[in-house]
Formats: C-alpha cells, sequence, structure tokens
C-alpha cells in the first residue's frame, strides 16, 4: 500500500516517520551499545520532536496575526524556545545519565527522517 505523501498530511508522516526512527534508535542503542546511550537518544529526539511540534504552532499562530504583533510574538517564543532547550540540554549533559553520542543521534531524528522523505519523494517522482 502506497501512501500518498502531501501537503495536508506531510506533518503526520514526518512525525509519525521521528517516532519510529527514535523508538527504532532508542532500543538500538540500549540493545547494542549502553542504556546511557539508549537513553540519550530517546531524550534527544523528545527534545528534536518537542521543539518541531512547538515552531509549526509558531507558525501558524504568527499566520494569523498582523504583521507587527507577528514579529514580536516570533522573537519571544524563539527566546524561550532557545532558553528552555538550552537548559534540557544543560541538565541532560550534566546528569551524566545520558551518552554524548546517543543525545545527538537523537536530536538528529527529524533530519533524518526529512532528508530519507525528500529522497523517497525525489526517487519516487522519478528524479
Amino acid at each position: 500500500m502506497m501512501i500518498t505523501i502531501n501537503e495536508d498530511n506531510l506533518f503526520a508522516v514526518i512525525i509519525k516517520g521521528s517516532l519510529g526512527l527514535l523508538a527504532f534508535l532508542t532500543f538500538a542503542g540500549w540493545a547494542l551499545v549502553s542504556l546511557q546511550v539508549g537513553l540519550g537518544a530517546l531524550a534527544g529526539g523528545c527534545i528534536a520532536i518537542a521543539n518541531f511540534f512547538w515552531i509549526r504552532n509558531v507558525l501558524q499562530r504568527i499566520l494569523g496575526q498582523l504583521p507587527a504583533q507577528a514579529t514580536v510574538y516570533a522573537q519571544l517564543r524563539y527566546v524561550a524556545r532557545l532558553t528552555i532547550t538550552g537548559l534540557l540540554l544543560y541538565f541532560i549533559i550534566t546528569s551524566g545519565w545520558f551518552s554524548l553520542v546517543g543525545l545527538f543521534i537523537g536530536l538528529s531524528v527529524i533530519v533524518i527522517n526529512i532528508v530519507a522523505l525528500s529522497l523517497y519523494s525525489a526517487l519516487r517522482a522519478g528524479g
């Protein structure tokens, strides 16, 4: 069964693919390397997916606002997202419970999934 990817379901496809990849990387890291690598991948993937959701939410709200309000709103949300992500990463890194390699791999799940979807779409289109 072929799944048609279009603008209406692109976000859902990216999220579902990223969650599947995150589950695989978490289990593989834990089973093949160590618990810390699996936990690092899980933590990084959760942060990446949460950031992706947050960015989408901010963009949807900006599109419905007046231009002057949208600029201030976007700037405040960007600083808030960056601060919260930075604090989370600080506590994850300094806790000692998580592997940095696993964390970096987990933080890349959205990027890996988008690249894979782009290659899939290009090959499917004959390009």
